[in-house]
């Protein structure tokens, strides 16, 4: 797993220009990256960047080369907000952006901003060993988020056989997972549920055709369960306490580590559709 630094955010640059979240680019330690804010408008407060982290850092745990950005967290302070609140008048960022930034005080993250890449063309992914690694970590953290219209992969503009895998901040089911801790309302271990749901099922899923060629079954882990358990648990005690999936990270743990161990999930006739496939 990689170590997080934490930077004070220097400029805004511009608009992102794509995402539901309305993010922006902004420039620290001079680098770009794409700030990732708390409140972001669609998931839970602080979910969307806690899933993100996450399943950047579960990626670099199992080895799976398909995200080469860096990944750091970014301090919001009042001086940042001065910056925010210019840069929206001058229209240089959306309301949206600048509303989500206002409630985001604290520790965010920002990821890397590629410079050399673009939409794959034509949306074709043809890099097999690629579909599997993203597949199987869609899969693993309910990400349900990757379809025709907004697929969520990048292609390298000079080597068109590279790509890169982004936004994961509607993982663990698009939030239901997350919803049901909440609610308690739920067994989040009952059968074909969140333990052994299957998110490549869906017809919305951009690779559905791809993952019955290409991926027949789960990736065992060799680690035990406990073992898995343990690193999740290390790396989610590097999160700020301040995110507030952090005090449901038992019940998060219970289930992503239970299908990190598991075949059925990649069950296409036995299994059912993750809740979030609608």
């Amino acid at each position: 797993m990689f170590k997080m630094k934490l930077f004070p955010i220097q400029k805004i640059v511009k608009d992102a220009g794509f995402g539901a979240s309305v993010p922006i680019i902004i420039q620290a330690n001079n680098t770009e990256y794409l700030l990732k804010t708390k409140e972001d408008g669609m998931q839970p407060y602080s979910l969307g960047i806690f899933n993100e982290l996450l399943a950047y850092q579960l990626i670099d745990y199992l080895d799976y080369d398909i995200t080469p950005q860096e990944v750091v967290f970014l301090y919001i302070d009042n001086n940042f907000l001065e910056m925010a609140e210019v840069a929206y008048k001058e229209g240089i960022i959306k309301e949206e952006s600048y509303q989500n930034i206002v409630e985001s005080l604290g520790v965010n993250i920002g990821i890397e901003y590629l410079h050399n890449a673009m939409e794959p063309l034509d949306g074709k992914i043809n890099n097999n060993k690629f579909i599997q690694d993203i597949v199987h970590i869609d899969n693993y953290m309910m990400n349900c988020d990757r379809t025709e219209k907004n697929i969520n992969i990048l292609q390298d503009k000079k080597d068109l056989r590279r790509y890169y895998a982004i936004d994961f901040g509607n993982a663990l089911s698009d939030g239901i997972l997350y919803e049901k801790i909440l609610e308690n309302s739920i067994d989040i271990f009952s059968t074909g549920t969140f333990s052994e749901c299957n998110v490549t099922l869906s017809n919305r899923y951009i690779l559905k055709e791809e993952t019955k060629k290409l991926v027949k079954k789960g990736r065992i882990n060799k680690d035990n369960i406990s073992t898995i358990r343990q690193v999740l648990s290390d790396i989610i005690d590097t999160f700020p306490p301040e995110w507030k999936p952090i005090e449901y990270k038992d019940a998060i743990l219970d289930v992503v580590s239970t299908r990190l161990k598991s075949r059925k999930i990649f069950n296409r006739e036995k299994n059912s559709q993750c809740e979030c496939l609608y």
